[in-house]
């Protein structure tokens, strides 16, 4: 047996295998070094403004209502993963990978570099106005500073969703050509390393900007996606940078337009007797893509429309998914509002208040400030899971479970942690009607966040820890699953599109989270009573819907999923009657089997 019909009949090297395996190209250590870098300080920046932003809105500088601020970050996330598209058509159409990544770091350089100004107060006062501000938190349509705050967010989403869309795919660009495996440990790595970045990001910079100011708090985040920059750039020699290929989304729809021209025209023709027995199928069961073949009547080569004929089987996926990152983008938003009524422990030396019965916070001196744990390191929990859990299933039980015969696909994986994220908002909504119960019956006390006064439940935070870590638990497979299955399931000449269509459903995931939110708040679930107050209405409503929402996208998902084996199986087949090589054909079913 010849070493490639080996590869053929065990294309997931076993760990003997896998630990003698040495790459052909001895550049490519540096390149994903340089890479893996870069997303990590691009992350503690992403996650530097993220972490926070709903308390940085709330909190005495600003007043936004709880419902605005959040508002205001799921906005921000779901342009930022929206702009995805224009970042991978960009890349595919005039500038190339490493172009368009450069490009938007340095966009968004720009657009973080006004954050620190606005968690300054001098430079907040100019850049927003110094008219007192707190006559904007009587309408929900007003916030102070709006005007300025939207479109600096909007100019941050675009570059952290160009870099977002290209970054992944220019890294599996340097590792394509070593096998699927060496493919999965990449995205497993690509995917640890986003995670290293959250937990340096929330740990120390969630600190700063909730205990000793927003302008030290911001101006990190700035000074990371610097050195992500120049990590990326020093990267360059070592490099597979790819030529773009031109209009990848313009071709799409001029085969779409060509396939219902071309059948029109065939169905006239079949309409004449005289010409029915001359029109020969030259396949048995055309669809209505073939008709754009030049076979057909058409003006494409057969290559093309069969990318956009695999596109149309890998949409669905995504779509399907789009619940799941409404339940995901809840971390950062309504999870954290959850928290801040509830019982933050602080690092100062606390006592009991006999008149009360609550544990309260006492200082040496009395001008001392009041430290406490950022309410965002809940989201530890979650970044803790992913950095253990992602080198546990890439070197133990993936390899332990490929070795008994038992592939675990990608569609599997991304099934499962749709069920962990429905777990995880279930978790949610009973912790909250619990929060509220307490609330009712007057168990609650006051504690001040970064100048900011809330009523809070007597709960412990620390309580939400099971929520966070089934949000992880679901990241290991759906999230890290579906960047492998963007990539692996999508025609070469449409990655960078297909990678940024799958993060464009994250973004609507997170917008749709902002409309079920303001549909919710139309039934007093959700109500601005004082700025930052949710114990007025029912959030756990809220929570309860998204799991049911999760719910039925899981049961559509598995359904989809059994029909996009199916489909793939069928065209295996047909590809084998063909004469395609049975290495063609392994490779191309080892994601979906």
């Amino acid at each position: 047996m010849t070493e490639e019909e080996q590869e053929e009949t065990t294309p997931l090297l076993s760990p003997q295998k896998r630990g003698s395996y040495r790459p052909h190209n001895s550049k490519y250590k540096w390149a994903c070094a340089a890479i893996l870098l870069a997303e990590t300080f691009e992350r503690i920046a992403f996650y530097g403004i993220t972490a926070n932003l709903v308390l940085f809105l709330n909190r005495g500088d600003f007043l936004w209502t709880s419902y605005n601020a959040a508002n205001a970050l799921f906005i921000f996330m779901g342009l930022s993963y929206l702009m995805c598209v224009f970042g991978g058509w960009l890349a595919d159409t005039v500038l190339g990978r490493f172009r368009t990544i450069v490009i938007s770091f340095v966009v968004y350089i720009l657009g973080i570099m006004f954050l620190p100004m606005l968690g300054h107060e001098r430079m907040r006062g100019k850049l927003c106005g110094a008219e007192n501000h707190t006559r904007h938190t009587t309408s929900d349509q007003e916030q102070y500073c709006d005007s300025v705050i939207y479109p600096i967010i909007a100019v941050i989403a675009i570059g952290t969703g160009s870099v977002k869309a290209n970054i992944a795919p220019f890294g599996a660009d340097q590792v394509k050509d070593e096998g699927p495996e060496v493919m999965r440990m990449f995205f497993n790595w690509f995917y640890w390393s986003i995670n290293a970045g959250v937990l340096l990001s929330l740990g120390a910079v969630a600190f700063i900007q909730q205990n000793m100011g927003f302008f030290f708090g911001f101006l990190i985040p700035a000074v990371s996606l610097g050195a992500a920059l120049i990590m990326f750039v020093l990267g360059q020699p070592a490099y597979v940078c790819r030529a773009p290929s031109g209009s990848v989304l313009t071709n799409v729809f001029r085969i779409i337009m060509e396939a219902c021209r071309s059948r029109r025209r065939r169905k006239r023709n079949y309409s004449q007797p005289s010409d029915i027995d001359t029109v020969v199928d030259p396949l048995p069961n055309p669809t209505w893509l073939d008709m754009a073949k030049v076979r057909y009547g058409g003006s494409f080569h057969e290559s093309n429309v069969e990318d956009v004929k695999s596109l149309g089987k890998i949409l669905p996926v995504f779509i399907v998914l789009i619940p799941y990152w409404m339940v995901y983008f809840q971390m950062q938003t309504t999870f954290q509002l959850q928290g801040l009524h509830m019982r933050i422990p602080p690092f100062n030396k606390t006592v009991k208040n006999n008149n009360t019965g609550l544990t309260v916070a006492t200082h040496n001196n009395a001008t001392a400030p009041n430290m406490q744990m950022p309410a965002a390191w809940l989201t530890l929990f979650d970044a803790l899971l992913l950095l253990i859990l992602i080198p546990v299933m890439d070197r133990l039980v993936y390899p332990w479970m490929d070795r008994r015969g038992c592939h675990f696909s990608v569609l599997k994986r991304i099934s499962l942690g749709m069920f962990f994220g429905f777990c995880a908002v279930m978790c949610a909504g009973g912790l909250e009607t619990y929060r509220l119960q307490l609330v009712q019956s007057n168990q609650t006390m006051n504690q001040t966040i970064s100048n900011t006064s809330y009523e809070a439940a007597d709960l412990w935070i620390w309580w939400q820890i099971p929520q966070y870590c089934l949000i992880g638990a679901s990241e290991v497979f759906a999230s890290v699953a579906g960047l492998e299955f963007a990539y692996a399931a999508a025609p070469r000449s449409m990655h960078s599109i297909i990678m940024g269509l799958f993060f464009f459903t994250s973004g609507m995931g997170s917008l749709l989270g902002s409309g079920l939110l303001a549909l919710v708040k139309k039934f007093k679930w959700v109500k601005d009573v004082d700025h930052g107050n949710i114990n007025h209405g029912h959030l756990d409503f809220y929570f309860f819907v998204l799991g049911a929402l999760q719910f039925i996208s899981f049961v559509v998902f598995n359904i989809v999923a059994v029909s996009f084996h199916r489909a793939k199986m069928k065209r295996q087949k047909q590809q084998a009657g063909n004469g395609f090589s049975s290495r063609h054909l392994q490779r191309s079913s080892l994601y979906m089997e």
